[in-house]
C-alpha cells in the first residue's frame, strides 16, 4: 500500500512546470503563495481520494453490513509534518485496516487541511458514511481546533497531543524523557555545552521537548539553558540558511546540538557540511525522530525516536471500548522512546578530544 507523487505528474495536470512544482515540495522559495497552495491543494485531494477508494474497496471485501465508520484523521494546521517531501503512506495503516474489518467496521484514513479544506463538509460526508469514532492526530491543533470535535457526537481519542483536562483521552510519545535520553546521552559521552535547536513553531510535542530539555539540563548540572534554545525555522531552507547565519556570528562554538526534529536535522547537519564542519569531530549530534533516507557523506545520525505503530493500535483499541461503552475513565498513556545509535557523536570519555 503505497501513494507517492511525481513532480512531472502533478507538473502536468496543474499546468505548471516541473521546476516549480519541485520547489514546492522540497520547500524552496521562489514560488507565490497561490501556486504552492494549488500545488498542496491537489496533492490533499489525491490522497484523499486515495484513501476514499481504499475505504470504499473495504464495503466491497466485507458484503455485509458493518457497524461502521472508524476515522484516522490527520490534522494539518500549519503543515509541518506532510507538506514534507518523501511523504508515503505507512504500512501500519493495513494492518489497522484489518484489525477493524475483523471487528466489523470499516477503516479511512483522511488528511485534513484547515488551510485548504471545509470541515463542515467533510463531516457530512463522514456522517453519511456512519462515522462511529474519530482517532484525531492533533500534533498541530490547539484547544480551539479540539472544540469542534468534541461536539460532534461520537468518541473521540488524540495522539499526539494532550487534551486531557477538556476529558479527551490522549495517548502521546512521552517527549520529556526521550529529551532526557538525549542529555543524558550527550553528558555521559563527556559533553555539557549543549545547545538545542528548535523549528520556528510552537505545538505541543516541540514545547514539550524544550521544558524537559530546561529541566534535564538543570538536572544533569550543565547550568540554565534557558539561553541555548536557538530557534532555526519552520522549512528546511529556513533551517538551513539560520543554521549557516548561527555558525557564522557564534562567537562560542558548542560541542554538541539537540535536533528537535527530522527537519532541523536535515537543515542543520546540511549547513554543518557546508561550512566544513566534521561531525562527529567537530561537533556531536543528537536528533529526535527519524530523518528520510538522504545523502550526508556517510553520516548516521543518532537519534531518540518514539514507537507509532503500537501506540496507534492501542489508540484505536481504546477508541473501540469507548464506541462500545467498555471504557469510562479518561486516560492519558505515554509512550517511551528508544535511542538508535548512529556515528554522529563523539565520546570524550574515550577518545582525546581535540
Amino acid at each position: 500500500m503505497s501513494l507517492k507523487f511525481k513532480s512531472k505528474d502533478i507538473a502536468k495536470a496543474l499546468g505548471l512546470s516541473e521546476a516549480t512544482v519541485s520547489l514546492v515540495l522540497n520547500e524552496r522559495p521562489g514560488v507565490s503563495d497561490k501556486t504552492r497552495k494549488k500545488v498542496l491543494a491537489y496533492i490533499r485531494e489525491k490522497e484523499n481520494a486515495y484513501f476514499a477508494g481504499q475505504y470504499s474497496q473495504q464495503g466491497k471485501e466485507n458484503g455485509k453490513k458493518d457497524k461502521g465508520l472508524i476515522l484516522m484523521l490527520q490534522y494539518i494546521k500549519h503543515g509541518i509534518i506532510f507538506d514534507r517531501p518523501g511523504t508515503s503512506v505507512p504500512d501500519y495503516f493495513e494492518k489497522l485496516r484489518k484489525m477493524l474489518k475483523k471487528e466489523g467496521y470499516q477503516f479511512l484514513f483522511v488528511r485534513f487541511d484547515e488551510r485548504i479544506h471545509d470541515l463542515d463538509e467533510y463531516m457530512d460526508e463522514w456522517k453519511r458514511q456512519g462515522l462511529k469514532g474519530i482517532y484525531l492526530m492533533g500534533a498541530e491543533m490547539n484547544k480551539h481546533d479540539i472544540l469542534y470535535f468534541s461536539n460532534i457526537g461520537v468518541p473521540i481519542v488524540v495522539g499526539d497531543n494532550n487534551f486531557y483536562d477538556m476529558g479527551i483521552d490522549s495517548y502521546l510519545i512521552d517527549n520529556a524523557e526521550g529529551i532526557g535520553r538525549c542529555v543524558d546521552y550527550l553528558v555521559d559521552c563527556g559533553h555539557s555545552d549543549i545547545i538545542y535547536l528548535a523549528e520556528s513553531i510552537e505545538i505541543f510535542n516541540f514545547v514539550e521537548r524544550r521544558e524537559g530539555f530546561l529541566n534535564e539540563m538543570e538536572k544533569r548540572g550543565c547550568g540554565d539553558a534557558k539561553n541555548r534554545i536557538v530557534p532555526l525555522g519552520k522549512t528546511f531552507e529556513e533551517a538551513r540558511e539560520k543554521m549557516l547565519e548561527y555558525l557564522e556570528r557564534a562567537s562560542h562554538r558548542t560541542t554538541a546540538y539537540i535536533l528537535e526534529s527530522s527537519l532541523i536535522s536535515l537543515g542543520a547537519m546540511q549547513a554543518l557540511l557546508e561550512s566544513h564542519i566534521r561531525i562527529p569531530r567537530d561537533i556531536s549530534l543528537i536528533g529526535f525522530d527519524a530523518v528520510p533516507p538522504v545523502s550526508l557523506s556517510d553520516l548516521e545520525l543518532t537519534i531518540v525516536k518514539g514507537t507509532h505503530t503500537r501506540r496507534h493500535t492501542a489508540a484505536i483499541k481504546h477508541l473501540l471500548r469507548r464506541i462500545e461503552d467498555e471504557e469510562t475513565e479518561i486516560i492519558r498513556v505515554y509512550y517511551r522512546t528508544r535511542l538508535q545509535e548512529g556515528n554522529s557523536i563523539f565520546d570524550k570519555t574515550r577518545f582525546i578530544y581535540t
